[in-house]
């Protein structure tokens, strides 16, 4: 979109920017087109602010009736662009085979894996992330500068009042009521969709044909758990054993043994074995020197570490830890990379995550040149990938309870999925990931679906990788095999 010098350029609220696309996949061309534009939130006639997103869409006389999907990230403070360009949209950053990450600039190829194959799509980037932002307050009365914009949406619950007034909105604007609606987000956006799954019935009156949860963060105790948390240091146990494996820690591990056995056996160590005793099921006032040495064996620290850490280490006393007489430190998002520690004298992780901080650097770049030489945004706005400041700020209190942390999901997703019994929940980790370790969903599916049918909607997925295992090439594949399974 293009104005006259002599213009001024409307507000960002009434541009919108279309182009169109091919892909190849799966021995076709898809021919697609895309829209990139902002959305108003309001209050009566007054707009709050404006949330930017790119709407990807098959046309619609070639393929009637397509699913379509909202698709968010996490943070809170992250923008859509870790799903758009790393694993979901047309476009996506090139990384290595086992997710290796290449030399800057990200080199952007057609994605074969784009869910755009089955699925029309919305990358949705929450305010204060991407190019999304709230809007000045009136200007105070005798004050020479306007208002501060107004984070009220850096919170919780308003955060997800404001998906479903977007969501509406979309829906309205571009007529698409009549399509089947999905939601799917990583991370903190996993959380979202749980919580969504309910709120967009009863508040919106969507009702969801599916929703990805993808490594997502659904019980806020079992992460943000204090050092005495016993089932939050089981949970974590597996993903350190397939870690020590993969590092060759692991004297658990047998030879010929596939992957998914060794974590199977991993699972039962930590409910049967490793859970009594550190819930001090046993009464000893002492760890015994036999069961230090079989964790020893599963996750790969000495005794001495073990115990040191009443047998409950904490992921990043397990990131310096399993490789430390190599100088090494693994990465917290994935625990199947390691990269030389800054900070060897340190007692605490003081780098930037190997992972994280890398694909920062990758996605933000292959974001903005997408966006502008590829979709044609033209904006001077900085696309924020993820925003320390609306992270720091974010309201986590939850109202009802005074809890400084929000509630759980699964209470939220049990309520919708009850209330709507034909949709479809997939829920899928990367193992390496010790941010949302893939067995805290497993284990609160598996309470979910006692004494009910719940657990024949929903399925479970985990693939080789960390918190963005879709870097890793088999298991991007594996992934969108697996989704795709949820829209037919």
């Amino acid at each position: 979109m293009t104005t006259d010098s002599n213009q001024t350029k409307p507000a960002a609220e009434d541009q919108r920017y279309e182009s169109r696309g091919k892909l190849a996949t799966g021995g076709k061309v898809i021919n697609y087109e895309a829209s990139a534009a902002w959305l108003p939130l309001t209050d009566g006639d007054t707009r709050k602010a404006e949330v930017f997103h790119t709407y990807y869409r098959i046309p619609r006389r070639a393929a009637p009736g397509r699913p379509l999907t909202f698709v968010f990230n996490g943070g809170p403070g992250a923008a859509s662009a870790y799903l758009h360009v790393g694993t979901v949209g047309p476009k996506r950053v090139e990384c290595g085979k086992e997710g290796e990450l290449p030399a800057a600039p990200a080199r952007l190829v057609d994605n074969k894996e784009s869910w755009l194959t089955f699925t029309d799509l919305v990358f949705v980037d929450p305010v204060g992330t991407g190019l999304s932002k709230s809007l000045p307050g009136e200007t105070p009365e005798g004050s020479k500068k306007p208002a501060a914009p107004d984070p009220l949406y850096w919170d919780a619950n308003k955060d997800l009042e404001a998906l479903c007034e977007f969501i509406a909105a979309f829906l309205s604007r571009e007529g698409r009521w009549g399509s089947p609606v999905y939601i799917a987000g990583e991370s903190y956006g996993g959380y979202r969709c749980a919580r969504l799954v309910r709120m967009l019935q009863e508040k919106a009156g969507i009702g969801l044909s599916g929703a990805i949860l993808i490594s997502p963060a659904i019980e806020w105790d079992n992460l943000f758990a204090s050092r005495f948390n016993s089932l939050a240091a089981a949970i974590r146990l597996p993903s350190y054993a397939a870690a020590a494996r993969r590092h060759g820690r692991c004297q658990n591990s047998r030879k010929g043994e596939s992957l998914e056995a060794f974590m199977l056996r991993a699972e039962e160590f930590a409910l049967q074995s490793y859970l009594p005793v550190i819930a001090g099921g046993g009464g000893e006032p002492e760890l015994p020197d036999s069961f230090v040495n079989s964790v020893s064996q599963w996750i790969g620290l000495t005794p001495a570490q073990i115990t040191s850490h009443s047998g409950m280490p904490g992921i990043e006393g397990f990131v310096r830890s399993l490789l430390r007489d190599q100088g090494k430190v693994l990465g917290l998002y994935d625990a199947g990379t390691m990269t030389d520690d800054p900070f060897p004298g340190s007692e605490s992780f003081r780098g930037i995550d190997p992972t994280l901080g890398g694909l920062n650097r990758l996605y933000t770049v292959a974001t903005n040149q997408h966006l502008r030489d590829n979709l044609g945004v033209d904006s001077e706005r900085h696309y924020e990938l993820l925003s320390y400041d609306v992270n720091s700020r974010w309201q986590w209190r939850d109202e009802k309870t005074g809890s400084p942390i929000p509630p759980g999901a699964t209470e939220d997703l049990a309520v919708g999925l009850g209330m709507n019994p034909q949709m479809k929940l997939c829920i899928v980790h990367g193992i390496y990931d010790l941010v949302t370790p893939y067995f805290e969903s497993k284990y609160l599916v598996h309470q979910l679906s006692r004494g009910s049918s719940l657990a024949n909607s929903i399925s479970l997925h985990s693939y080789e990788g960390g918190h963005m295992f879709y870097m890793w090439q088999k298991s991007r594949r594996n992934f969108t095999r697996d989704v795709a399974g949820v829209y037919r």
